[in-house]
């Protein structure tokens, strides 16, 4: 029979080793929690600034004007073959290119190129219709030549226009001569230029082989119209909204952009909302679609979005706001609101520690890497010491 003397006793000893293990627990979370004890605002810290555009220097929409060029597929020897595998081109009221692609470990294409004569001081903006088989990508390339005999090339890689995927399926591409020419060639003088060849290139991936085709039906190029806003509030059919911002900022230090906008379309309206700063896009982003309970939207656009560019850019020698119809068309635009976030940079003696906290430092490392191991270690013994 257990004696009221000894059962306090065993009662003190579950104590005394429940104290010891709820001292291993609290020294535990004292470790965890004394970085944020003493190191707190001891380090700078990045912060935001935020400028504000309430009014936008000039707002105006850009949809399709009148036909400028067409091509009409009735003469086969302005188009030229170029490239690695066999091909079979026919041009008859269309374009008909036929490939075999050979087994190769390196990357195969062939290109079809053409003689054209359009002006960029009518804002061409080029539309293919084309079919490319699945399994290839495919592109469209153009080059030019400036009012004084210099040529240029109007691409670049990273362009909406580089290798996409063959779908296998008809499908419409576009393309603004003015922005193809302006990314690539930044400082140049566009005016009086003219875009005097184009290409639609096919290519095949290491170890793709086989039989591809790409089919063009329709290649015509159109003027851009313009219509300007009325206190940043525009009416109409449009492709895509420009808004001038003002002179060029810089971008290294950007961090977020909100724009607050009012926007109606078609039922199939889908939009990408783009910060650019000369031939550059800075910021882009989500897809939006239009709602049903409201025409209001505050879209946000980052630096680490961005993967595509406009159909039509603005100045290149100003930063702009552009939204752009990725489906159907924008009927309705008003601007409201752009806030740009930058980061605030740091300066080196401000970034540097003080002797003082430096100090912290030490003793923090020491008790936290020392003193504390040492004294969980012995409380940890002592306590299985006991139970034995």
């Amino acid at each position: 029979m257990k004696t009221p003397i000894s059962s306090i006793s065993k009662r003190f000893q579950f104590r005394s080793k429940s104290f010891r293990l709820y001292s291993i627990l609290v020294l535990l979370v004292l470790s965890l929690a004394m970085p944020a004890i003493f190191l707190r605002g001891t380090l700078p810290q990045n912060t935001v600034s935020q400028v504000d555009i309430t009014q936008a220097v000039s707002l105006q929409g850009v949809s399709l004007g009148p036909l400028i060029w067409r091509e009409g597929f009735n003469n086969a020897s302005s188009w030229m073959l170029s490239g690695s595998g066999s091909a079979v081109l026919q041009v008859n009221g269309s374009l008909s290119l036929n490939i075999v692609f050979p087994s190769r470990t390196a990357a195969q294409a062939i290109t079809v190129y053409h003689n054209v004569d359009i002006s960029l001081d009518q804002s061409p903006v080029v539309t293919v219709r084309l079919q490319v088989s699945r399994g290839v990508s495919y592109g469209l390339r153009f080059w030019g030549m400036t009012v004084d005999n210099k040529s240029f090339t109007a691409w670049h890689e990273g362009s909406a226009l580089q290798h996409r995927p063959g779908l296998g399926a008809p499908e419409i591409v576009s393309a603004s001569l003015v922005t193809e020419s302006s990314i690539p060639n930044p400082t140049l003088s566009l005016t009086g230029a003219r875009i005097t060849r184009m290409a639609l290139y096919v290519e095949a991936g290491p170890l793709i082989t086989g039989a591809f085709s790409l089919y063009v039906s329709n290649l015509r190029a159109n003027s851009a119209q313009l219509t300007k806003a009325n206190q940043n509030e525009v009416n109409g059919n449009f492709t895509a909204l420009v808004a001038d911002l003002g002179p060029t900022m810089a971008t290294t230090t950007l961090y977020q952009v909100f724009v607050g906008l009012d926007i109606e379309g078609s039922l199939d309206l889908s939009y990408v909302p783009y910060l650019t700063v000369g031939a550059k896009v800075a910021a882009q982003g989500y897809t939006y679609v239009a709602k049903l309970a409201t025409t209001y939207e505050l879209a946000l656009l980052s630096p680490l979005l961005v993967n595509s560019s406009p159909l039509f850019s603005g100045s290149v020698h100003s930063s702009s706001l552009i939204v752009s119809a990725r489906t159907g068309m924008i009927n309705f635009f008003r601007l409201d609101s752009v806030s740009i976030r930058f980061f605030v940079q740091q300066t080196g003696q401000g970034a540097s520690l003080d002797p003082t906290t430096a100090r912290n430092l030490v003793y923090y490392f020491f008790i936290f890497l020392f003193v504390i191991p040492v004294a969980m270690v012995i409380l940890v013994v002592k306590v299985f010491k006991d139970e034995d």
